[in-house]
């Protein structure tokens, strides 16, 4: 019995953790604020949208009609950011899309050490153009967008550099 109580407990740490978005190697406060700002309208939504599904569940089985969640439309993704490359890479992701009429949603000065992953809430959907360098390297730009299923956004330098 212990033993189920204690895998249990280890499945929940996993999943609430696991999917948690971060601003450890953020470094500019204008995003590490939009970061926090969209995490919590996103969980408030969440939140919200849970209570609204669990009032009429309740409802439908009593009055006894159809149960159809409600569903809003989907407004963050989750991606990571990963360095693949042996350096420190400077990263920032510049996009259009406008973020409660204060500025862009843009995320930047992200610093990431080798083999560090910095795991970020952006729009969905938005177009990001991603400009990184290392300290040894031009800059390069990867254009990204969140409408695709990509979720995990590998940076290693060069990897934008066409050689003949």
């Amino acid at each position: 019995m212990f033993s189920k109580k204690l895998i249990l407990l280890v499945l929940t740490v996993i999943i609430l953790f696991g999917g948690c978005t971060n601003t450890r190697y953020l470094t500019d406060p204008t995003s590490i604020g939009r970061q926090k700002n969209m995490k919590s309208n996103r969980v408030g939504k969440n939140i919200g949208e849970g209570c609204i599904n669990m009032t009429l569940f309740i409802l439908a089985g009593v009055l006894n009609f159809d149960f159809e969640p409600v569903e809003s439309e989907r407004a963050f993704k989750k991606i990571s950011i990963i360095n693949e490359s042996t350096d420190t890479l400077f990263v920032n992701m510049v996009t259009d899309v406008v973020w409660k009429e204060a500025g862009y949603c843009d995320v930047m000065g992200i610093v990431l050490p080798p083999a560090a992953k910095q795991k970020l809430l952006v729009p969905y959907p938005a177009a990001y153009n991603v400009f990184f360098q290392s300290p040894y390297t031009e800059e390069e730009k990867l254009e990204v967008r969140t409408d695709s299923k990509l979720r995990l956004i590998r940076l290693r330098a060069g990897m934008t550099n066409l050689e003949p």
